[in-house]
């Protein structure tokens, strides 16, 4: 698992251990089905993206519980030394179904479908929801910004301020679906094979006896990898002092890479440092922008006219600042042979497997509807066996292909229409 050290079975809410023992004492063992679903979309939000199933992978590949674990929930008071037995020796049989990572789907579809004996399938929930919410909202997210900056390069900046160190790399793995160009992540950056990216701090510029000063030191030591922090002081004396110095390195056959914009009217500055770079003839000067950007930002900007190479999104980013929560479930719909569902008020639930039907128009290949329907066993089902995580470059080209054939009102960063997702053969459907 990133970054946890222990064996993961404990990471669950305490119930699911309760429920767990009661199924034990019954002699509850039949199959259980359980399927993952999202309520609804946030504002503003058309649609989803499938990720986190190379940790759900990892999951349920260490998951077992360790003698401190059985040391720890038999000093609860709460369990039995026959259910404590039976759980040291513990192994998980499940099966999973799952859109595969980079499908597009809508609210309610079932995206996830866990199979095996009750007591197995019931211990998985908590954990399969912590990785699959935030996975999916930052990939979704990372979609987004990709959508609005419309083939300018991101790169993720936002480790400082997420919530946590697995949740930074979630983050990360979220651009890296949706095509970012990189991360400042480090440990994100080994561990993913994603380029690592970075410019310069603030302080950098401070500790020195000058603002030119700390521009050539950085430029002597980085030559043409060089990005320029101008904004510490006065951004546009700052965008000068580059250019100035770019054109030093650029004599002596040193081309710096470019500038970052992190504060102040950053589309009126993109443009000033552009015609000054087109004047002083430093047309290879790139312009870097960051400070506080979402998909909205990042499309007011293009708006604005701003002339921008590439795109560092942060705080808004990694803790998704719009929609930091979404209201995902995993629900019982079989135990052996009986369907089951809930009728509870606003959370009504569909009995039984499900399979899921894409339909596109002819013409243009554009995505029509979903059909949600009683499972029989198709190959165009949405729903895949799963084993092991795809190549990231697979990953990557299915939803290149999917967002490309999302109608643009699903796909538009506000106020996008319903997608039409349709439960056909369901009672009361």
């Amino acid at each position: 698992m990133w970054l946890i050290s222990a064996t993961p079975a404990l990471f669950t809410d305490l119930y699911e251990l309760t429920m767990a023992q009661a199924y034990f004492r019954q002699g509850m063992d039949q199959a259980a089905y359980f399927e993952v679903f999202v309520r609804h979309l946030p504002e503003h939000w058309g649609f989803f993206v499938m990720a986190g199933l190379p940790e759900v992978e990892s999951y349920l590949r260490q998951f077992r519980f360790a003698p401190e674990d059985i040391a720890y929930l038999r000093s609860t008071g709460l369990f039995a030394d026959d259910f404590l037995e039976y759980l040291s020796v513990f192994e998980l049989n499940v099966k999973i179904r799952a859109l595969p990572e980079g499908t597009v789907f809508f609210a309610n579809e079932p995206i996830m479908e866990v199979s095996g004996p009750i007591l197995h399938a019931q211990l998985l929930e908590t954990y399969l929801l912590n990785i699959l919410g935030f996975s999916i909202i930052e990939a979704t997210l990372a979609a987004r910004m990709m959508t609005a900056a419309k083939g300018i390069p991101i790169v993720d900046f936002g480790l400082r301020r997420c919530q946590g160190p697995i949740s930074s790399i979630r983050a990360a793995r979220g651009g890296q679906i949706a095509g970012f160009a990189a991360t400042s992540n480090v440990f994100a950056a080994k561990l993913l094979a994603m380029p690592p990216s970075g410019t310069m701090a603030h302080s950098f510029v401070e500790a020195h006896e000058s603002e030119e000063q700390a521009f050539r030191d950085f430029a002597q030591l980085y030559g043409e990898k060089a990005i320029l922090l101008v904004d510490t002081y006065d951004s546009t004396q700052g965008i000068k002092t580059a250019a100035r110095v770019a054109k030093d390195f650029a004599d002596r056959g040193i081309r710096i890479r470019g500038i970052r914009l992190d504060s102040g009217d950053i589309a009126a500055l993109s443009r000033l440092a552009r015609e000054h770079f087109r004047r002083e003839g430093l047309e290879f000067l790139k312009i870097f922008a960051s400070g506080d950007l979402d998909e909205f930002r990042i499309a007011h900007l293009l708006a604005a006219g701003a002339k921008i190479d590439g795109l560092g999104v942060g705080t808004r980013f990694t803790v998704s600042h719009h929609a930091p929560a979404i209201g995902i479930v995993y629900k019982i719909v079989q135990y052996g042979d009986r369907p089951l569902y809930k009728t509870s008020p606003d959370k009504v639930t569909r009995p039984g497997r499900k399979t899921i039907l894409r339909k596109s128009e002819i013409r243009d290949l554009r995505f029509e509807m979903d059909t949600v329907q009683p499972f029989a066993p198709r190959a165009d089902d949405l729903l895949k066996p799963f084993e092991s995580a795809e190549p990231i470059a697979t990953i990557q080209q299915r939803l290149q292909h999917q967002i490309a054939a999302l109608p643009d009102t699903i796909k538009t960063i506000q106020e996008p229409t319903l997608y039409r997702v349709e439960f056909v053969g369901f009672p009361g459907t």
